[in-house]
């Protein structure tokens, strides 16, 4: 069982799709069913009163969260 699946974060992507940055706000909206408007609201609040704690638990979800996309493309097969 890997961390991500015992943490259950197993079905959240980055959404490169309705990305602003790197798509983490939107990838957790759609995990969730949210709005990625209101992650990023909540994503900005958080960052005025916490900013080395939310810009440090951005990056490192940008860095754990996995991009479907690159998933797809590397098992292609080009006949």
């Amino acid at each position: 069982m890997s961390w991500k699946t015992k943490l259950h974060l197993d079905n959240i992507y980055l959404d490169k799709d309705n990305s602003w940055v790197f798509g983490v706000c939107a990838g957790i909206g759609k995990a969730y069913n949210l709005a990625p408007q209101l992650v990023r609201v909540c994503a900005i609040i958080s960052a005025l009163f916490f900013i080395k704690l939310t810009i440090s638990a951005y990056l490192v979800a940008w860095l754990a969260f996995d991009d479907p996309r690159q998933n797809v493309d590397s098992f292609r097969i080009d006949d």
